[in-house]
């Protein structure tokens, strides 16, 4: 077995087990386990839904943002890789009673089988989901794939993991005394120029939406507010991090400490 195919198999193994339960053991969500982050991240995509649009949430995960986005949209389709995730984010809906919103298990590196079936999307959606890919060249077929299912003028919104920002994000906290942040072993972070350059291909980028702020008042302000004590994904001060940056809309700040904001690309 190739050293890629074993991190795959790896990645679907950490996957397949984290949704074996609604939370995990520090009652996070295992998809989300930063909530007031993917709270900012799903603000970000609402504004640029449409009533009716037919949307594909690529890596759904549990289908809770899939849920939300279901409130503003004609029509969502889940697709997940992990079929422990596509049976959650069906239970999930049923108890919401939503009924717009439906999951299927879907690999991401092989849409063809939406593309026979379906009509193109109006709108595409992936949140930390090519990250879990462990390499740029998976995570460049991916991105043809995903364009491929996207309607001439429809848009594509991703927030996955930028090298960039992380990288800038630790720096800040080692000029504070904080470690870095070490990267998990199932994500593979990436490279803002490649991905424009390879979305490019496929791609207009329409607007970039930055979450430095965000992120900079999580991982560097709390843990030295709080030191000694661990930081908290959900301490109060990320809360109100996630309302400043809310409210600041399309304004950067600590542009260079985000290394999870929103691309909103246009299907040439």
């Amino acid at each position: 077995m190739t050293k890629e195919k074993e991190l795959s198999q790896e990645i679907l193994t950490f996957w397949e087990n984290a949704s074996k339960a609604n939370l995990d053991a520090n009652g996070l969500r295992p998809t989300a386990r930063d909530p007031y982050l993917q709270i900012a991240v799903e603000d970000v995509i609402e504004r640029y839904l449409w009533g009716n649009a037919k949307v594909l949430d690529i890596g759904c995960g549990d289908g809770m943002s899939s849920l939300r986005f279901a409130q503003n949209v004609a029509e969502v389709l889940g697709v997940d890789y992990v079929d422990g995730f596509v049976r959650l984010a069906e239970k999930n809906a049923q108890i919401r009673e939503v009924s717009n919103a439906h999951f299927s298990q879907q690999n991401v590196l092989e849409l063809s089988t939406l593309k026979e079936n379906s009509e193109p999307f109006d709108i595409a959606i992936s949140i930390r989901c090519l990250i879990n890919l462990p390499s740029w060249d998976l995570q460049s077929r991916a991105l043809k794939e995903i364009a491929a299912v996207i309607r001439p003028g429809g848009l594509y919104m991703c927030s996955e993991g930028w090298q960039d920002g992380w990288d800038e994000l630790n720096l800040a906290r080692e000029r504070t005394g904080l470690s870095p942040m070490e990267v998990v072993s199932y994500n593979k972070l990436i490279r803002r120029s490649d991905f424009e350059a390879e979305a490019g291909k496929y791609f207009e980028i329409i607007n970039y939406h930055s979450l430095g702020l965000y992120l900079f008042l999580s991982r560097v302000f709390q843990p030295n507010f709080v030191k000694p004590e661990e930081p908290s994904h959900t301490h109060n001060i990320n809360r109100v991090a996630m309302e400043l940056q809310d409210s600041m809309k399309s304004a950067h700040y600590f542009p260079s400490c985000d290394y999870a904001g929103v691309y909103i690309l246009k299907r040439k």
